[in-house]
């Protein structure tokens, strides 16, 4: 049996799109409602679905605590063989919920499956998850491996709609979602670290739906600040982890996440850049697996990686400047009235930026000048994080 899981709070026009895209899944399926203290109508929706489907079944948090406590308390609740957490504005694929069964009924049941997704923006544009790319180039048997096996699954994203899990193992390793926002990232790997057997199904399964509003990816807040929290809960973890592999594919995932949410103007205010430079910094030298198992990458995203290794905040936002003058010269075809900043202009801005910063930290692993990309791992995955 599957059991789908699916945290609710303010979803009152989503909710009955996403249960309905589940209800079709069979006999062998459960789905738990876990309202979070909704305010609106989303808990009259999800209990006129119970009464007319006894596989439904809608339970209410103590109170309201966000989405991966509630997820918590759904986890306490399901009684199937396998947990899928469905997000109440997002939606399955027809037939996600045979490849999923199909995935974990064999001989060898996996601790973990990954599965395939879409993201579909509010303008209608499709982006298409990266799992099948990853998969093609897994040095291990895609239907049964561990992390030390394929640490570049870490390139994965790391939503927990992406990964159904065997029940008995996840209650077994005692690991829950934490509070605040970015709770999936240390859920992700405290999961895929102890799992002794992961799959994935590279068939289209989910469609993350997203929505103006409704997607803290979308929402600028203070709570972005949050994810430094929870990727020191990541590192906490991972301590006695020694496999340099893993540590140095979860290095490189991390770098790109935090430049990813630093550099997406609807997360992070303006006044607020620079102390979230300041600290995606420290946990970039306090991480970094050394020069000679980790380098930047090349081109832009290796300079703003070295801008990272010296403190460089002027730099960063004069390169952030260079992409603003470019966009807008290639939209409207005309140069601008300001000259925009060569290349190299911002990689000299990196010692600058180390100066008035302060001295690169005793054992710093990089002088930020030119270092050669590192071939193995990817500067960023593609598409589709949250």
């Amino acid at each position: 049996m599957l059991s789908i899981v699916i945290p609710v709070f303010e979803a009152e026009a989503y909710l009955a799109g996403c249960l309905d895209t589940i209800v079709g899944g069979g006999d062998r399926l459960e789905i738990v409602v876990v309202d979070d203290c909704s305010p609106d109508g989303s808990r009259a929706v999800a209990e006129r679905y119970a009464a007319a489907d006894e596989r439904i079944r809608v339970i209410t948090t103590p109170e309201n605590a966000g989405s991966g406590p509630a997820r918590n308390v759904g986890l306490a609740q399901a009684k199937g063989d396998y947990v899928w957490f469905v997000d109440a504005d997002d939606e399955l694929k027809p037939g996600a919920v045979e490849r999923v069964l199909d995935a974990v009924s064999g001989p060898r049941r996996p601790d973990v499956v990954l599965v395939q997704h879409e993201k579909v923006r509010d303008t209608g544009a499709v982006e298409i998850g990266e799992l099948p790319e990853l998969a093609e180039r897994c040095p291990a048997d895609p239907n049964g491996f561990t992390l030390a096996e394929w640490p570049r699954i870490v390139d994965y994203t790391h939503t927990p709609w992406t990964k159904v899990s065997r029940r008995a193992f996840l209650t077994g390793i005692d690991v829950g979602f934490p509070t605040g926002w970015y709770t999936d990232i240390p859920w992700t790997y405290a999961l895929l670290r102890r799992a002794e057997r992961i799959a994935v199904v590279t068939e289209c399964c989910y469609q993350w739906r997203q929505r103006a509003g409704s997607s803290i990816t979308r929402t600028r807040d203070d709570r972005h600040f949050d994810v430094f929290t929870q990727w020191q809960r990541t590192w906490d973890d991972f301590a006695d982890v020694d496999d340099a592999g893993i540590r140095t594919a979860l290095f490189n995932h991390m770098v790109w996440h935090l430049l990813l949410v630093i550099g997406n103007t609807e997360r992070v205010e303006p006044k607020k850049r620079r102390e979230f430079f300041r600290r995606t910094s420290e946990l970039y030298r306090r991480y970094h697996p050394g020069p000679d198992a980790w380098r930047p990458a090349g081109g832009v995203t290796g300079l703003k990686q070295r801008l990272l290794a010296a403190r460089a905040y002027l730099g960063y936002e004069a390169l952030r400047q260079v992409y603003r003058i470019a966009k807008r010269v290639n939209r409207s075809g005309t140069r601008p009235a300001n000259p925009v900043p060569a290349a190299s202009e911002v990689e000299a801005s990196v010692a600058d930026g180390a100066n008035a910063g302060g001295s690169a930290a005793q054992g710093a692993p990089d002088d930020a000048a030119g270092l050669a990309p590192q071939a193995p791992l990817p500067a960023a995955p593609r598409v589709s994080r949250r």
